[in-house]
């Protein structure tokens, strides 16, 4: 159960993240960016941002830099 909820908390992190990054700087933030704000490892974060492209709250470009951003 807490790792479930460790998930919940690190994709809310996430997303909270991107917006305040959209706002700061008006385009999107790179894996590394998102890396540096949350503290979460790259490739944890980089997992968790492919979920929640398949769950359609992010959506991006493979292989384009600064392409992440929130759908909707």
């Amino acid at each position: 159960m807490k790792k479930i909820n460790a998930k919940v908390e690190s994709e809310k992190l996430i997303v909270k993240s991107i917006k305040n990054w959209y706002t700061k700087h008006d385009y999107g933030p790179s894996y590394r960016d998102l890396s540096e704000v949350t503290g979460l490892a790259l490739g944890y974060l980089f997992e968790i941002c492919q979920e929640l492209r398949e769950a359609g709250v992010l959506d991006f470009q493979d292989g384009v830099a600064r392409t992440i951003k929130l759908k909707g």
